[in-house]
Formats: C-alpha cells, sequence, structure tokens
C-alpha cells in the first residue's frame, strides 16, 4: 500500500500535465502545486499516525540528525506557453543553503521504510533573462530517504516556500514579462536525488529537480517561471549513527477500526468578472460527504460524493451567453495519507451533474487537513481540470466512527 498511493498520484499528475488545453482564458496558476507533497507525502515521523496508532510511536524515539549543506544547480526554463516565448533559451544558475534534520530511529523505519529529512532551503537563481531578472527562494522541504547500500540513498524531495523576484511585469518598464506581476510569490519545488557517503560526517548530493514560481492568480499577467534544473550540493553531518535494518513490524493494528464518516462544508470568494468586464468577487460554497478506511501505517482509502454552487461560474456562463447551471456534483475516489494530525488527500473524480460547456467530466483534487481532535478539522482542497487549477477552497470537517 506504501507504493500504491504514490502511483495513484502520478496517475492524477499524468491527467493534470496533459497538453490538451482548451480554455486559455481560464486562469492555470499553480501547476505545480498539483504535484505538492507527491513526494513529500511519503515523509513520515514516529508521529505519522491517526488516533488510533499514536500509542506506537512512543517508543524508540532518537533526536534528528542535524546537516548543513551547501551546493548549485543549472538548468534551463521551460517555456510553456506562447505568452512566454521570449524566456525559452534562458539557463538559470542557482546557489543553494540547506539545513535539515534526518529520523534515524528503529520505530521511523517501521512506520515508513525510509530514513525521513525535513528542512530549510534558501536559493538564489540568475535566470538569464533580463526581462524575468533574479529571485531569491525561502522554503520548507521534506525528503523521504531509502537505503541502496551502506553508503548510497535514494531521495525524494518536495518543497514550498516564498520567493522574492526583482523585475515583475508593468505596463511601461517591463511590459513583456507574462510570468509574474508581483514582488512576492509562491515556490515549489519537485526532486529526485541521490546520497552518496564521502567519510563519517561527509555527503554528496546529486539531484533534478523541477521548480515552479506563480503568484497564485493573485495579479495578471502570471504565466509563472517553470525550470528544470540539475546540481550538485556537498552535506556535512556533525553527529552520525547506524542506520536501522531491522525487519519492519508485520502487526496490522489498524485492521480492527471502523471506517471515518466525514461531513465537510466549503467555500471561498472567487475571483471573477461581470458582464461589463468589471472584476468582482463571487461566492462559492457546497458540502462533502466521505468514508474513509485505513488500509496501511500511513494510508486510507477514501470514497466521497459532493455539491456545490458557484456564482463565478454563473458570471462566466452569462458573459458567454452559455445556457446552464452554476451548480456541480461528483463523486470521487482517493487516498489520504496520515501525517499525524494532518491528511494529506488526492482524489480523482467524475461530474454526475454538469450543465457547463468548460471542462470535461474528469477532475482531481489535493487537500491538506488538520484534525483539531477526535470529530473536527480544518483545512483547504484545491479543484483542477487537467492541467487547470480551477480554485482553492477552504473547508470545516466534522468526522465520527460508528
Amino acid at each position: 500500500m506504501f507504493l500504491m498511493a504514490p502511483l495513484l498520484c502520478f496517475l492524477i499528475l499524468y491527467l493534470s500535465y496533459s497538453p490538451k488545453r482548451r480554455f486559455p482564458k481560464i486562469c492555470s496558476y499553480h501547476r505545480l502545486v498539483l504535484a505538492l507533497i507527491v513526494f513529500s507525502i511519503c515523509y513520515t515521523q514516529a508521529a505519522a499516525q491517526s488516533d488510533s496508532t499514536d500509542a506506537h510511536q512512543e517508543a524508540g524515539r532518537l533526536p534528528s540528525l542535524l546537516s548543513v549543506g551547501a551546493g548549485w544547480q543549472y538548468g534551463f526554463i521551460f517555456a510553456h506557453s506562447q505568452d512566454v516565448q521570449n524566456t525559452k533559451g534562458s539557463n538559470p544558475l542557482g546557489a543553494e543553503l540547506v539545513l535539515s534534520w534526518q529520523r534515524n530511529d528503529p520505530d521511523t523505519w517501521d512506520l515508513c521504510n525510509c530514513f525521513p529529512r525535513n528542512g530549510l532551503l534558501l536559493s538564489y537563481y540568475d535566470f538569464d533573462n533580463a526581462v524575468l531578472g533574479r529571485g531569491v527562494n525561502a522554503s520548507y522541504f521534506l525528503e523521504p530517504t531509502y537505503k541502496l547500500t551502506q553508503k548510497s540513498f535514494l531521495s525524494f524531495k518536495g518543497a514550498a516556500g516564498l520567493s522574492y523576484l526583482t523585475n515583475p511585469h508593468h505596463e511601461t518598464s517591463n511590459p513583456a514579462n507574462q510570468s509574474y506581476s508581483t514582488y512576492l510569490n509562491g515556490y515549489l519545488l519537485l526532486g529526485i536525488g541521490a546520497w552518496f557517503r564521502l567519510s563519517e560526517h561527509w555527503w554528496l548530493n546529486p539531484s533534478v529537480n523541477y521548480q515552479h514560481i506563480s503568484n497564485g492568480g493573485l495579479r495578471k499577467p502570471n504565466k509563472g517561471i517553470n525550470w528544470p534544473t540539475a546540481g550538485v550540493a556537498f552535506s556535512y553531518q556533525p553527529k552520525t549513527r547506524a542506520y536501522n535494518t531491522h525487519p519492519r513490524s508485520t502487526e496490522k493494528y489498524w485492521a480492527e477500526d471502523s471506517p471515518r464518516w466525514d461531513i465537510t462544508l466549503f467555500g471561498i470568494a472567487r475571483k471573477g468578472y461581470d458582464t461589463e468586464g468589471n472584476r468582482k468577487r463571487y461566492p462559492m460554497a457546497g458540502v462533502a460527504l466521505q468514508g474513509a478506511k485505513q488500509v496501511g501505517r500511513i494510508s486510507n482509502l477514501t470514497l466521497a460524493t459532493e455539491v456545490y454552487r458557484d456564482k463565478e461560474l454563473r458570471s462566466r456562463l452569462d458573459s458567454d451567453s452559455e445556457e446552464g447551471s452554476e451548480v456541480k456534483a461528483g463523486v470521487m475516489a482517493g487516498h489520504e495519507f496520515i501525517l499525524g494530525k494532518f491528511l494529506f488527500s488526492q482524489q480523482l473524480g467524475v461530474y454526475v451533474f454538469d450543465q457547463t460547456p468548460y471542462f470535461d467530466r474528469l477532475y482531481h483534487r489535493w487537500g491538506l487537513q488538520y484534525r483539531a481532535g477526535q470529530n473536527l478539522g480544518f483545512g483547504f482542497n484545491l479543484l483542477a481540470h487537467r492541467q487547470v487549477a480551477e480554485f482553492i477552497d477552504l473547508r470545516v470537517t466534522y468526522s465520527f466512527r460508528r
């Protein structure tokens, strides 16, 4: 089950990155947010369990291992749309500083069969393009690490944070910049790397990454910057200890738990335009019902249904002189990663009621929920159609078991 969940993520990502793009005027912000924590979800600390499994994480705790590192990255700008062809051929060069902590104790090994890292990543990039300028990125990352040999490891990394960029779009001074229009933007990274032990304290860390910057549609133009990179870093670890390799426990302590049932209210004020072209906010609200069953140490399978009313969709239909309804309803199947008091969810859905011409019936959702107790949860959720992110909603959930 530990491997099935990432496969589900990749299935949804494959659909989201389909080259088909039929509605260019709809904001497609944060494409990489669809990949957010796809690999970092595999990160689990000894506290990464549901309420029914908390008792299995108190023993065997050891302090995390601190590392400090520095390196550089080199890549190219991916000119993903016609509007940003003026960035094609640019080769960003970056320097990075890394502060990380790695778990290496029996409970963590028994839980996820890996040695997860988390930490802070600070990077500086020259985008090799006068239109784009330069950027400083600060992010938090999660990185599950898997042992290959005594001196080599494979890792996957997911990072999210903020980026300060020096040359945003301006109508007179920089009209050619269609990639970003604000100084402060969101920053996301997805990567794969290797770790090679050079000595007792020194490590070599080559990696390949895909990075993305966008302001989330707060101001246009906002086509975003997408750039793959490859690079290498050197890391120093002051304290070391042997990595656990004992056989993992086969106890399925979650098997007798009854399913969890959720009732969720969600909504957001969406930005849009009225029939006269004036910018305006429209309410969107809905309700969702879901059942979840734990099937692994960090995994739930889910089945859900939802219905919502979107006034921004009504405005769009009126502007386009289209008949239809602003109400949508769908059914979804998916997966949740159990990360202590957090649940990270991925769902693939199909509309059973959709009277609009704008999207295919297939869609996907990505969500993060904080569990404030046995019954109450708060979080947010992204709904997307293929590569187009439609909206992010806020939600409150009441959960119970029978």
